[in-house]
């Protein structure tokens, strides 16, 4: 998706943010994918900060604010697996991106 956005002339990064008792499952995550894996610990908890679960999606603006949200299982899926949830998930990037 990255790949597809950035050729369509826009720029975005991804990150995702691994639960804190999940640290044996990062391989899982990396095998995968190439964006950038953060751990949370149990010291930070970014997942309560942020009253997340996982499959969460947090789309932030380029000035460091929150601009959407996409729960897991709410309106719009977040499955990346899926068209709906893949395209869902693009579309709600390109708002953000496009917002003024």
């Amino acid at each position: 998706m990255r790949l597809e956005l950035k050729l369509a002339g826009y720029e975005v990064n991804f990150v995702a943010v691994n639960k804190n008792d999940a640290e044996s499952y990062q391989t899982k995550l990396t095998d995968r994918c190439k964006f950038t894996l953060l751990q949370d610990l149990t010291t930070v908890d970014v997942w309560s900060l942020q009253n997340g679960n996982k499959d969460d999606m947090y789309i932030y603006d380029t000035d460091g604010t929150l601009a959407d949200y996409l729960p897991h299982g709410g309106e719009r899926s977040t499955n990346l697996s899926s068209s709906d949830g893949y395209n869902g998930v693009k579309a709600a990037l390109i708002d953000v991106l496009n917002a003024p």
